[in-house]
This record gives structure tokens, C-alpha cells and sequence, in this order.
């Protein structure tokens, strides 16, 4: 069987997500008040008083110990929705070795529809953290969703409000 070369991008992905945060959350949630925060190709809504940085791949915002981002990488060949169930399997192995990297677990991997298409959502809790990263592929491009909070402080409605207000630009 020949593999989808997005494992590549993907990996570099996660390991990003370490350092960072970015999205999740349920899509028909309904989009909050905020403010809009763009970045290469995209948008997505913030609460108001959370602190967003834009940098040329990427786009964060912030608040305490809670993130959310979106960081954009190329794939090395043009992704399908055909594709889709090859490219699943291919990214719950990724998430399993992320998690293994973090001394952490995949706690939940789904399909979920972010801007009307078919994506790829897990969360991994590692030590008092929760990433949930959200790997949505559009032609040539990996838009990896990724939000991070405190365990102990549960999930910030800035999550819902990130997969719930994405679009592409």
C-alpha cells in the first residue's frame, strides 16, 4: 500500500503543537462574540480579551496558560477528500507517537466537519496539559488547528469558537 506523504508535514506539526497551541471543538457550536485573528489563508474568532500574534505560517492567540492557533505547512502532494480514510489512519498513528513522545495519551480521535469539510481531531492529555489538534487538509496545504489548556482548569470555550469560526481566506 502506498502511503499519503503528508506524515512529514504531520510530524512537524505535532511537534510544533508542543510549543504551542490551537483548535478543537464542536462545529455547530455557536461562534461567540470576539474579535477576528487571520493569518496565511485563514480566519478565526478569539474572545475579546485574549492576546493574538500573527507570524508568516501562523496564527495564535492566548490567554494564562490557554492557547489556540493555527499553523499552516505545505503537503507534498495535493490532498483529496478521497484520500480522506488513508489519511486518517496515517495521522492516528502520528497523534499515538506524538502522545508517546509527550509521555501522554491519546485520549480521543474523531472525524469532525471544520468550514464544511471532513477533519481529523484528537486530544492527547500529557502530564497536566490537553492539546487538541485538528489536522484540516485543503489542496496543497495542512491547516492544523491545535488548542492547549490546563487539565485543571477545564476546556476554554475559545476551542468550540476556534473549529466553530474557522474559514479560508
Amino acid at each position: 500500500m502506498k502511503r499519503f506523504l503528508l506524515l512529514p508535514s504531520a510530524v512537524a506539526l505535532l511537534v510544533i503543537a508542543a510549543g504551542c497551541g490551537g483548535g478543537g471543538g464542536n462545529t455547530e457550536a455557536t461562534v461567540a462574540a470576539g474579535r477576528s485573528v487571520s493569518g496565511p489563508g485563514f480566519a478565526f474568532q478569539v474572545p475579546e480579551e485574549w492576546t493574538a500574534k500573527v507570524l508568516p505560517t501562523s496564527a495564535e492567540a492566548r490567554q494564562d496558560a490557554s492557547v489556540v492557533s493555527v499553523t499552516v505547512s505545505p503537503l507534498v502532494k495535493p490532498y483529496r477528500i478521497a484520500l480522506f480514510p488513508r489519511v486518517a489512519k496515517e495521522l492516528d498513528r502520528v497523534a499515538s507517537a506524538y502522545a508517546a513522545r509527550l509521555e501522554g495519551t491519546v485520549t480521543e480521535r474523531r472525524t469532525v466537519e471544520v468550514a464544511g469539510r471532513k477533519a481529523r481531531q484528537y486530544e492527547i492529555a500529557h502530564g497536566e496539559l490537553v492539546d487538541r489538534i485538528t489536522f484540516l487538509l485543503r489542496g496543497r496545504r495542512n491547516f492544523q488547528l491545535t488548542c492547549r489548556w490546563q487539565s485543571a482548569d477545564g476546556e476554554p470555550s475559545a476551542c468550540a469558537q476556534l473549529t466553530a469560526s474557522f474559514v479560508f481566506r
